[in-house]
């Protein structure tokens, strides 16, 4: 039987618009669909299907406005400072609790002294939880944003664009262990420098 490449190029279409749809962040799922869309609306072209070329080409359209929406936009950002035992810190936490602790369990946790809201437009995007030191060190449980925020706005802004939020809180040095490859990456990307120690990869950054 003859290879037919342009049917099995119409499911390498099919594949990356499905996992975009997997995706939790937004950006991620916005460029996934984007080049799905493209594939397929080139795979119209070859098969002279223009319905499929013109309905995916407009939707890679609208993935580029979005995005441009995203990227574009002039967003406020403020941190305000939670309370460790309060009960819609905790209840943010419970809901949260599958991702949440892949970073930290529960008993690491219960040690948190000092604890920030991430306010995007006034909406809670995530929290930024751990133990601060008097000498200013800020050792980083938790690092979590909510999926609808994940696209790497906040961390870029809090650890590099406006370090004053964090020093406003008496946080000089930064640090925190690496739990995955995802969260390396992350880290790196926000400009910690990593070491390797005994009980695993550390990672800081001086503000």
């Amino acid at each position: 039987m003859e290879f037919d490449w342009i049917e099995w190029y119409g499911y390498l279409a099919s594949l990356v618009v499905f996992i975009s749809l997997t995706m939790s962040s937004i950006i991620k799922l916005r460029i996934f669909n984007f080049v799905g869309c493209i594939i397929f609306a080139h795979y119209g072209l070859l098969t002279g299907l223009w319905p499929v070329a013109v309905a995916n080409l407009s939707i890679a359209l609208i993935n580029v406005y979005y995005l441009y929406q995203i990227y574009s936009s002039k967003e406020q950002f403020k941190l305000v400072e939670a309370e460790v035992d309060s009960a819609y810190y905790l209840h943010f936490l419970s809901s949260n609790e599958a991702e949440i602790t892949k970073q930290a369990d529960h008993k690491s946790l219960g040690e948190a002294n000092c604890s920030f809201y991430m306010l995007r437009d006034n909406n809670i995007a995530g929290i930024l939880s751990g133990l601060k030191e008097d000498n200013g060190t800020f050792t980083l449980l938790i690092d979590y944003v909510t999926p609808k925020y994940r696209d790497y706005k906040l961390g870029a802004y809090y650890y590099n664009n406006s370090p004053e939020f964090l020093k406003d809180k008496g946080i000089k040095v930064l640090k925190t262990k690496a739990t995955d490859k995802d969260h390396c990456f992350y880290l790196e990307k926000m400009g910690f420098i990593r070491t390797d120690t005994d009980s695993g990869k550390v990672y800081k950054k001086i503000l």
